[in-house]
């Protein structure tokens, strides 16, 4: 049995002593840290290590000499037999062993030019070990530094909008997939969170989260920040040269962020990698496979781009498998309450303070608001509060200019024309339905209760005992802020 050279990873076997076998097997087998599996051209399980036996709750003595089909529910195991029917080997497939993320690789075995069985390796990556295992980390230990861990997971994204908590249901269902993931809204809405809420939720969450700016590199050293370079490849370059994002985040997650912005000329070998996993380093002649799952976002219009040429349709359409759209915060005002509170107990963490709330002037001012900066504009205001702020309650002499005034809505007798006066008959006259009665009933109700409590929306949700939110989303409905 040899190995063989170069990028033939296909294991082939050849008459050697059976001494060297004897010590190379036991050599192989004898790993702590791997799962190790062979089975014979007829799907029998010739060998296994004790490492994988008690991952699967079973024993060396109770698998060897077994079907794999009989001893093995795991289907990702099973998929071994796929590497003798093809013949070709697979690499870095991400499964879940015994509630632990794991690698595999498949590798048909060969004697005299047919398979005669094929071998599986597990890397248990999330274990404290593996992690140390030099397949799974990188050589050099500076490109650590590009390495990313998800801060945030699907219960971070903060709001309770019909369209929030459809867009977080879709997370859940798309994050254990590998299908590619196009994340496309406003700038400020939050696409990083929803990207690494995605990371967070998948089979990859143990591996790495990358994230490129496509925007903020310069053209020039793009295609090695994606594919990195070998020593001498150009001048200026580090000593060994240096690994690329897509090698750096093998079995994890990449996010191109402003993927708009990527030069047209290096559109093409970014297909090329999304179809192949193929990295060729820049002065490099041997291409090696990373498993990235790739996420991209952008706040421009792809389809005008692919339109006029200056996005390449192919890849968009690679890209484009699974579309999350984030709307902005102005679509979805039922959230700004919720994120201003968040917001208020976060800066009163970092700042030691014991800010209670807003004004209700301010939160009419909130709700009206256009928000083009969106979530961060928002995060940004509260934040700027917190500095100039004296007392526990945000009011409006603490917010900016441009938005002072934006929203706040005097309540009086003069405010509507019907908040003293409704005729039955009228509306009758008038063709009214009865569900446009019973609306403009309540819009009635609602006014008459913010007169009594002159604007305070609090006491005025109180004295309807109906929830706060409950009362802004029928303040919006019917214009009244």
């Amino acid at each position: 049995m040899h190995f063989p050279e170069e990028n033939n990873f296909i294991y082939k076997q050849e008459q050697m002593t059976p001494c060297s076998a004897e010590h190379l097997l036991s050599t192989i087998f004898d790993n702590k840290y791997k799962g190790l599996i062979v089975i014979s051209a007829q799907g029998t399980v010739t060998q296994v290590n004790n490492s994988l036996a008690q991952a699967l709750g079973k024993t060396q003595e109770n698998m060897i000499g077994h079907p794999l089909t009989e001893v093995c529910r795991h289907r990702g195991l099973r998929k071994i037999i796929q590497a003798i029917k093809s013949g070709k080997p697979e690499f870095s497939k991400i499964d879940n062993i015994g509630g632990k993320s794991v690698l595999i690789d498949y590798l048909p075995i060969y004697k005299e030019n047919e398979v005669n069985g094929a071998l599986a390796k597990v890397s248990f990556f999330n274990s404290e070990r593996s992690n140390k295992n030099k397949e799974l980390q990188l050589q050099d230990k500076n490109d650590n530094a590009h390495k990313q861990r998800t801060h945030f997971t699907v219960d971070h994204i903060v709001g309770s909008s019909a369209q929030l908590i459809d867009l977080k249901e879709t997370v859940r269902k798309i994050a254990p997939r590998n299908s590619n993931v196009l994340i496309t809204g406003e700038s400020g809405t939050g696409k990083e969170l929803f990207a690494q809420a995605i990371h967070s939720a998948s089979l990859r969450r143990s591996g790495p989260f990358v994230k490129v700016n496509c925007a903020a590199i310069p053209d020039t050293l793009l295609e090695s920040e994606f594919f990195g370079y070998e020593e001498g490849a150009f001048t200026g370059g580090r000593k060994g040269g240096q690994a690329g994002k897509f090698e750096i985040a093998n079995a994890g997650t990449v996010l191109l962020d402003e993927i708009g912005d990527l030069p047209f000329s290096l559109q093409a070998k970014l297909l090329r990698f999304i179809q192949e996993k193929e990295i060729q380093k820049l002065g490099g002649g041997d291409s090696t496979i990373s498993d990235v799952r790739v996420i991209a976002s952008t706040n421009v219009d792809l389809d005008h781009l692919v339109k006029y040429k200056k996005f390449r349709e192919d890849l968009y359409y690679r890209l484009n498998v699974v579309n999350l759209y984030i709307p902005p915060l102005r679509e979805r005002r039922e959230d700004i309450l919720d994120l201003v509170d968040y917001f208020i107990k976060k800066f009163n963490k970092l700042f030691g303070l014991h800010v209670k709330g807003i004004s209700s002037e301010v939160e009419a001012t909130f709700l009206r608001y256009s928000w083009q900066g969106n979530v961060r504009e928002l995060e940004n205001v509260i934040e700027r509060a917190f500095n100039i702020i004296e007392g526990n309650t945000i009011n409006v002499s603490h917010l900016p200019h441009n938005i002072i005034g934006s929203g706040y809505k005097q309540y009086d007798s003069e405010s509507d024309d019907t908040v003293n006066s409704f005729n039955l008959g009228n509306a009758l006259s008038k063709g009214q339905c009865l569900s446009e009665i019973m609306e403009h009933t309540e819009k009635l109700v609602i006014l008459q209760a913010l007169l009594a409590t002159k604007g305070n929306k609090a006491k005025a949700s109180k004295t309807l005992g109906i929830s706060r939110p409950g009362l802004y989303k029928k303040l919006m409905k019917y214009g009244l802020i």
